[in-house]
């Protein structure tokens, strides 16, 4: 099933969601982490450039997410959550949106207003078509590092509300990101 219903994730919206969580946790922190610690030279450019273009993918698949969430049904949260954590639930959902394109914009605009390249996969500098201005990009600098620390945030309590649903409540929220045909438990649905 590729569509979302209102009991589950379809195809698309999973591979999307995981493929923004891989290239976040597996290449841009990586990437991230050591282009700051080695010593200038073609390995630190190589990081930095494969920082750029990942973080041009991700805001890429962002926009597809988020046209293809609202082109689908968003499946229900279990109707005996606590409004608590319904309230949780939403607010993360919206702050990691928000953060999947802050992210990049703000490293965009920082890198680019400060003078320095943003290849598009080696096919055209991004930065040539944003003029330099160092004292705005050091403010995007700015919000560019200390976003980081609020997307750990949301990602962790993001992570821990999965696992909370998963092996406490065992309500089937975290399977259905997983799998679009994964068998899920009957009790707690929520009606509309």
């Amino acid at each position: 099933m590729n569509r979302n219903t209102a009991e589950r994730w379809g195809r698309i919206s999973i591979a999307l969601h995981w493929t923004i969580a891989v290239l976040i946790l597996l290449v841009q922190i990586p990437a991230g982490l050591t282009m700051t610690r080695v010593e200038p030279g073609p390995v630190q450019n190589f990081f930095y450039d494969v920082h750029k273009m990942t973080g041009l993918t991700v805001f890429a698949l962002a926009v597809i997410r988020l046209a293809w969430r609202q082109a689908n049904p968003v499946p229900e949260l279990p109707a005996d959550l606590p409004r608590w954590q319904a309230v949780t639930a939403r607010t993360t959902h919206a702050l990691l949106y928000l953060l999947i394109f802050a992210m990049p914009i703000s490293g965009f605009l920082y890198t680019a207003m400060g003078g320095f390249p943003v290849p598009l996969f080696y096919l055209v500098d991004l930065a040539d078509f944003v003029p330099e201005n160092k004292p705005v990009a050091e403010v995007f600098k700015s919000v560019h590092l200390t976003l980081k620390w609020v997307l750990l945030a949301v990602v962790v309590l993001h992570v821990a509300g999965a696992l909370q649903h998963h092996l406490v409540r065992r309500d089937g929220i975290l399977r259905r990101m997983l799998s679009s045909k994964a068998r899920l438990p009957d009790a707690g649905r929520q009606a509309g």
